[in-house]
């Protein structure tokens, strides 16, 4: 095989996203190992031709991981004439033939060709033993033409081969898009689990697309949706929520529908015989095994099964309890389990929590330590003595004390909140690590996820990873020092929740230069900047280029907020005339007109924004297709500042005086909200 000389014909190997078809394709099952974790995967067969020959796996077939195809290393190198060599003291991987030196390094994005630095979109990873690289690394390493055959799914390296070019995109299909109109659900949670995605037609194609073990993601091609952004009613222990979103690959419609899952479990996705359903059946597995055991370090809770279990594993306070909760599934084992030799665990009951929840509960001290792994359909589960001590976590209350046992001064004491990247610190002001040692306290309630301390330059740190926005309040209490987590609506008068809509890999819409997500955020930090006096506490979604879900906004705005303000941008397509302000809005079943509505909200909004900025008034519009207005229970707004689609409105908007501007105008327009309307 020639290598010089070869133009990259490789287009978009994010494969999840485009075109294919499932009538034909073998699905390959496997379990595969990568960072650290076990991962269920289900695709569509990915096939190798190399010079118009087929190339069989021998042990790793090819696999597509976070929409980039993985192909096994070692086999396509030695395939194309190389050899390949491994370094275990640098972990590096050389591909070499008689024109290149390849030096790829495992987890890294930068690889020497004959000593030159090229960098990766995607480092190489070992999965299940193998070292696997993406099919643009190993194009780019060597030079090959390298394309997609997309309704096929096959891999074409070199020359030669079929008689007709493969294609490097997907075709258009002649027939009509189908409209995806519903998901239906089990009646009751001990029905059996299959979940239905019903069309008004034959689905062309679909496929299945691995993001990781708490999701089942399906992409529908050729088709448009009908469906909510959020089906919360899954009537299930096992699919916790239903999201669909729409989207657009080349010129054709693609639907996705989301099962956000409790944790790991088997699933099977088949097609109905008239094409227009796609059922997604989680069987029921059988516990079949259970012990605890005492070792010389630990006590061990071993749980088996015949699938995967998919376990939620927790604690409780007041008596402290490690709770593992495993759904849709029929116990075969005895309930009692014996402590007797047991140094951590004081009393065990297992039992069935509903009639297919199984749960097992530990009761633990509080100053235990635990870790849990599940793999190959077995659970362990370890308790051991924690490296913290004089501490304890009411989880009913949601206080940690700290023992009296080193003087305090707790006006030393200082906060750092990190909620955008999901914690706050304490830092206490001294080496408290012989008074309170070190180590993480799991939590996992809906308020915290885990509390861990440590000491660096003599300064202990309190970090608590929560699961809600909170504010913490320190005081002396009767026991030692408290440190109570609060909801922000206890503490503070009245609390706004500021989105900068979009971010990290969703870009939004652009036009004229501009981008919207960075836009959206210069403006939330600036009107965060404009209320640091006004008595709103203003917490936000992002304060970088991260992407937060749109479920979490919405969650956090229920959960700790009195408004919810949405930043965004407007675009019009082939349409650059489109201009002006406009502000979006829901009818909550809650609205209570003697209260602040997301209707008066963004009457308020649109007022102020078109006196500032002098752009067309588009008005107010109630909206019942966009999740953040759908999903909150609070008053929620999302603001289109302007159209990035027309020159004139971006080049207002381009002006920093003029960002400072709406930024004022909508702050100004929040006050007025917030203290000329009631919102409690």
């Amino acid at each position: 095989m020639k290598f010089r000389g070869k133009r990259l014909l490789l287009t978009t190997l994010a494969i999840g996203m485009m075109m294919t078809s499932v009538a034909y394709a073998k699905t390959i099952k496997m379990n595969l190992f990568y960072n650290g974790k076990n991962h269920a995967y289900s695709a569509s067969e990915v096939k190798i031709k190399i010079d118009g020959k087929d190339l069989e796996p021998k042990d790793m077939p090819p696999v597509i991981i976070d929409g980039r195809t993985m192909l096994p290393m070692r086999l396509i190198a030695q395939e194309l004439g190389c050899d390949v060599l491994w370094s275990e003291e640098t972990k590096q991987a050389f591909v070499i033939n008689d024109e290149y030196t390849v030096a790829f390094t495992l987890g890294s994005k930068k690889a020497l060709k004959n000593g030159q630095e090229f960098t990766l979109d995607v480092p190489a990873m070992v999965v299940n033993d193998r070292t696997m690289l993406p099919v643009r690394a190993l194009a780019k390493a060597l030079d090959l033409n390298i394309t997609w055959d997309d309704p096929n799914r096959t891999v074409y390296i070199g020359e030669g081969g079929s008689t007709t070019a493969p294609p490097t995109e997907p075709s258009k299909p002649t027939t009509q898009a189908v409209k995806v109109s519903k998901v239906s659900v089990p009646a009751r949670t001990t029905d059996p689990q299959v979940f239905t995605i019903e069309s008004n037609s034959a689905i062309y194609s679909y496929d299945e697309i691995y993001v990781d073990d708490s999701k089942v993601v399906i992409d529908i091609q050729n088709a448009t949706s009908a469906l909510g952004d959020k089906i919360t009613a899954t009537n299930s222990s096992v699919v916790t929520a239903i999201r669909s979103a729409q989207h657009d690959n080349k010129g054709i419609p693609v639907t996705r529908v989301v099962l956000d899952l409790s944790g790991k479990k088997g699933y099977t996705v088949t097609q109905s015989s008239d094409k227009k359903k796609i059922m997604v059946t989680f069987e029921q597995v059988v516990v079949d095994e259970i012990s605890l055991t005492g070792r010389s370090d630990s006590d061990r809770l071993v749980v088996g099964a015949d699938g995967a279990l998919g376990a939620k594993v927790s604690t409780l306070s007041n008596p402290q309890r490690i709770v593992v909760d495993i759904p849709n599934v029929e116990s075969k084992v005895q309930n009692e389990l014996s402590t007797k030799d047991l140094s951590y665990v004081t009393s065990a009951r297992t039992g069935m929590y509903d009639t297919n929840t199984f749960r097992i509960v530990l009761e633990v001290g509080q100053l235990t330590d635990f870790s849990w792994e599940e793999k190959n359909n077995e659970l362990t589960l370890e308790v051991k003595k924690s490296t913290l001590e004089n501490l304890s976590y009411d989880t009913s209350s949601n206080i940690l004390t700290l023992d009296d046992v080193e003087s305090l001064d707790i006006d030393d004491i200082e906060k750092r909140d990190r909620h955008t990247e999901g914690y706050y610190e304490i830092l206490l002001p001294g080496n408290y690590e012989n008074a309170y040692g070190y180590g993480t306290l799991k939590i996992g309630n809906d308020v915290m996820n885990n509390i861990s301390l440590s000491t660096k330059n003599n300064q202990t740190v309190i970090r608590f990873t929560q699961n809600r926005f909170s504010e913490y309040v320190v005081k002396e209490g009767k026991s030692g020092y408290e440190i109570q987590v609060k909801n922000p609506k206890d503490v503070y008068d009245k609390v706004l929740l500021l989105d900068a809509g979009h971010g990290g890999n969703d870009p939004g819409t652009s036009g004229n230069g501009l981008t919207e997500k960075s836009l959206n955020l210069a403006l939330a930090l600036k009107i965060e900047e404009y209320l640091k006096d006004s008595g709103v506490k203003v917490y936000l979604t992002r304060d970088s280029d991260t992407r937060p879900d749109n479920n979490s906004r919405a969650k956090n705005a229920n959960q700790i907020s009195d408004l919810m303000v949405s930043i965004h941008f407007n675009a019009a397509t082939n349409n650059t005339t489109a201009n002006g302000t406009e502000t979006l809005f829901q009818v909550h079943k809650n609205d209570n007109n003697s209260m602040l509505t997301s209707r008066k909200a963004a009457e308020v909004m649109q007022s102020h924004l078109i006196q500032a900025l002098g752009t067309t008034n588009r008005g107010v519009k109630q909206r019942t297709d966009l999740l953040i207005l759908n999903a909150t229970k609070v008053p929620t707004i999302l603001v289109e500042v302007c159209f990035l689609s027309n020159p004139g409105d971006a080049l207002k908007i381009s002006s920093k005086a003029n960002q400072d501007i709406v930024a004022k105008a909508m702050a100004d327009a929040i006050v007025e909200m917030m203290e000329d309307y009631r919102i409690r």
